[in-house]
């Protein structure tokens, strides 16, 4: 018995699955070999590692990219595109994604796709403790030690300002900020 499956007709946003860690590869191949508007979110973040913090950037998304373009004329196409695993299906029916969802993704970056997953704290910065028991405690920044990859702050115990430090991921980053991508 063959599945039949549905879906609207004309060009709409659709949700695309890649392979694992080939969401750029898929986005660049359906933009380039079929002329499709592709939107690729990416994040960039910064990773402690074993030779010190390194920014990496990776899908926003992971696993997917969005895809313009006719379910009837590019059904084939895309689901077999380098890079691409399948169109993801809803109850035997391929969902587009609405324009304005879109839209607000695309609002909230920049040209190239990318936003900033937190940008390093700086000396003066007020922010946020994330973890352990003091959770939720407003604090002041007064050293910023990269090497190390920990800031000193300033808290108010008890009424008296005692300084601490705490790893960097502890703290809340200031506001995400826009980058550009480098090509």
């Amino acid at each position: 018995m063959e599945e039949t499956f549905q879906f609207e007709k004309g060009e709409h946003w659709y949700c695309v699955r890649a392979k694992p860690k080939k969401e750029r590869m898929a986005a660049a191949n359906l933009a380039s070999m079929h002329g499709l508007e592709v939107f690729c979110p990416q994040i960039r973040f910064r990773r402690k590692t074993v030779r010190g913090p390194v920014w990496f950037q990776e899908a926003m998304f992971p696993g997917y990219l969005f895809a313009r373009f006719d379910m009837f004329d590019m059904k084939r196409a895309v689901s077999y595109a380098v890079g691409v695993m399948n169109i993801p299906q809803f109850n035997n029916r391929y969902v587009p994604v609405p324009d304005p969802m879109i839209e607000a993704l695309k609002s909230d970056l920049d040209e190239g796709d990318v936003v900033d997953g937190g940008v390093p704290l700086e000396v003066g910065d007020e922010t946020t403790i994330l973890e352990g028991s003091m959770r939720g405690l407003k604090v002041k920044v007064i050293k910023v030690m990269p090497a190390e990859d920990r800031v000193a702050v300033l808290l108010e115990m008890l009424g008296t300002l005692v300084e601490a430090e705490f790893p960097s991921e502890a703290l809340e980053h200031r506001p995400k900020h826009r980058v550009a991508t480098e090509d």
